[in-house]
């Protein structure tokens, strides 16, 4: 029953969080981000069906949990049916000892990827006028100081970041690599945040200040591996651009190229 209530909490959590920022979003949306039936999904939020441990797996897993948080709400659930060592296989007891400290990495290096404050602060210290002070850096970015404060911690944790003596901070030569797992997951959350950030800067920011810019068109598919090639250069090259004067400020580039129509029809067939 814990894994249940547990799995509740989370539901009504993220929806809260995502109604927070858009009040007209529908249970029957949220249904469909989590991949089950509206009707399903009222039943699960009202304690009327329990959910089984594959279903589970996957509402965590499009919810784009965490590892830490996924790891904790699969935790209640009973493991599933697996060959396991015995208790005095080589091995095992390691495995025990260092799994926490995995997973604590795990989620520290999800949220850097996943949560846009960690990359705007690693490129706001390029900026002249840049300060350690995290009130500072909460006032640039429109952030609480509690949460400037949690970043940076974290960015250090990984030693993205190092804090001399006289708690200036500077960006460190250290990078770091994912699993695959939470390197997937991470990013669809990274681009889900800079879709909801385009849309707060629509809205906020001076046209002078931002571009917006569409084009739709008729497309060879066979030629999508060329322009992602054409887009990845792009971007290098303005990146040389912006970053070559006098910096400022601290912008976001999020250039989409998507199918408008069904996948599968028509002209998709063409080899």
């Amino acid at each position: 029953m814990k894994e249940q209530i547990a799995l509740q909490n989370i539901l009504r959590a993220k929806l809260a969080e995502i109604q927070k920022q858009n009040p007209r979003y529908s249970l029957r949306s949220y249904a469909r981000k989590i991949g089950v039936h509206v009707g399903a999904l009222s039943y699960i939020l009202n304690g009327k069906r329990n959910v089984s441990r594959d279903l589970a797996e996957r509402i965590t897993r499009r919810l784009l949990l965490d590892p830490q948080e996924r790891s904790e709400v699969l935790g209640l659930f009973p493991p599933k049916r697996a060959y396991r060592k015995p208790s005095g296989a080589a091995g095992a007891s390691a495995e025990n000892t260092f799994q926490p400290r995995y997973l604590e990495l795990s989620a520290a290096q999800f949220k850097v990827a996943a949560e846009w404050e960690h990359f705007a602060v690693m490129s706001l210290i390029n900026c002249k006028d840049f300060q350690s002070n995290p009130s500072w850096i909460a006032l640039r970015l429109g952030i609480s100081e509690p949460r400037a404060r949690q970043v940076i911690e974290r960015l250090i944790q990984l030693r993205l970041f190092e804090l001399d003596q006289e708690g200036n901070l500077s960006r460190s030569p250290q990078s770091y690599r994912t699993t695959d797992d939470v390197a997937d997951i991470s990013m669809k959350k990274h681009h889900e945040q800079t879709l909801d950030l385009a849309k707060e800067s629509l809205h906020r920011d001076p046209v002078l200040e931002r571009d917006f810019t569409t084009v739709t068109m008729a497309i060879d598919k066979r030629k999508l591996s060329t322009a992602k090639e054409l887009i990845r250069k792009f971007e290098d090259e303005l990146s040389d651009l912006l970053e070559s004067g006098h910096r400022t400020d601290v912008y976001r580039l999020s250039v989409q190229l998507f199918p408008l129509a069904k996948i599968g029809y028509g002209a998709s067939h063409a080899e």
